[in-house]
């Protein structure tokens, strides 16, 4: 958002609105904003896809919401591992991101994490694309401490000096949406900042992924703020946990049906330190996996009961063997494994079994 589009927006917020200069207006005034069949739109590029569907392109706000501690900032670590990626990276299973071979901006922001806590994930993002060295065009700050009025402007300054300096700006990440306002349920408060993450989307082109909380023992998106992020946003995502399991559910999808795309399964592995896939929930039960944790145990044992143990890429093989499977399936059971603790790395760095 340029200064005077932040002016606009204080003046609104004021109650004041800019004067009219009085001149007669015919349609010619207003033709920049005209869509016919003949206006020029480039069809934006895919940007977050799930199963193979479209979640979110540039040029617009996609919404990750769910309760607290059920997986949203592990999602989004994984997204912006992605998102920073020049080549492969260690995401999660049907879920790709855009990668970065122009070395864009990523910018992320957070507002609700302490400081230890949020440098302890931006490892994890960096552990996943198999390095130690944060790069330059990632820029991760923690504005918590800052007045609440101050969050937008500083923002902007980010946003303004990140695109000069990197030639645009791949990818921006709020997390933590909702404490851009003091009254989650002012809408005119709302209104303003929903607005300002739009024109962020539109002025630098690119998407802009809002992270926020769901009433509490809710899906609901908090206050007028969640419901304006409902609908300005091209996607809205929800994460839920179950038995120490967190999935995806699709809620809005402007690109998808619902039940096209998957619902992604992912939970905590402790040997690589952060999440991992572990296969899909059924989107029509939705009350058991489609590769469930009593039929990978049965495969585990056959795999590596007797006491066998295995290097990572042999462990692949050999599930890839007994269980008749290709390569990417052998690698979503070895994950449900680790997830389900079920195997266990050792000191000599093979897998066995628990």
């Amino acid at each position: 958002m340029t200064r005077d589009q932040i002016k606009k927006m204080n003046e609104f917020l004021n109650g004041t609105e800019p004067e009219d200069d009085g001149t007669i207006k015919t349609l010619a005034d207003f033709d920049q904003y005209r869509i016919t069949d003949k206006t020029d739109i480039p069809i934006p590029e895919p940007f977050i896809q799930i199963g193979g569907e479209t979640i979110t392109t540039s040029d617009a706000l996609t919404t990750i919401s769910g309760p607290s501690k059920g997986g949203k900032t592990a999602l989004c670590s994984a997204l912006i591992a992605g998102a920073i990626s020049t080549s492969t990276y260690d995401g999660i299973d049907e879920i790709t991101v855009k990668p970065n071979i122009e070395r864009k901006a990523v910018i992320h922001i957070d507002t609700e994490q302490a400081r230890y806590l949020h440098q302890v994930k931006h490892k994890t993002i960096l552990h996943r694309n198999f390095i130690t060295e944060c790069p330059d065009y990632f820029l991760s700050y923690n504005i918590r401490k800052l007045p609440i009025d101050k969050y937008s402007n500083v923002t902007t300054g980010i946003c303004d000096a990140a695109k000069n300096q990197f030639n645009g700006i791949h990818s921006i990440w709020i997390d933590g949406g909702a404490d851009y306002v003091t009254d989650v349920n002012d809408a005119a408060t709302s209104n303003a900042i929903i607005k300002f993450f739009e024109d962020l989307s539109t002025d630098y082109s690119c998407p802009v992924i809002i992270v926020l909380h769901t009433n509490p023992g809710g899906d609901k998106e908090r206050g007028h703020f969640g419901s304006q992020c409902q609908r300005k946003s091209e996607a809205v995502i929800s994460v839920k946990n179950e038995n120490d399991i967190s999935y995806i559910e699709s809620k809005f999808l402007r690109h998808a049906g619902k039940n096209d795309v998957p619902q992604v399964q992912f939970a905590y592995d402790k040997s690589k330190g952060y999440h991992v896939g572990c296969g899909t929930r059924d989107n029509k039960t939705g009350d058991k996996t489609q590769k469930n944790v009593d039929r990978i145990g049965k495969l585990c044992a056959d795999v590596f009961g007797g006491q066998k143990s295995y290097a990572y890429g042999d462990a692949i093989t050999k599930i890839m063997g007994v269980a008749f499977v290709q390569q990417r399936t052998a690698k979503e059971y070895f994950s449900t494994m680790t997830a389900a603790n079920l195997i266990i790395q050792g000191d000599d760095k093979h897998w066995r079994k628990v």
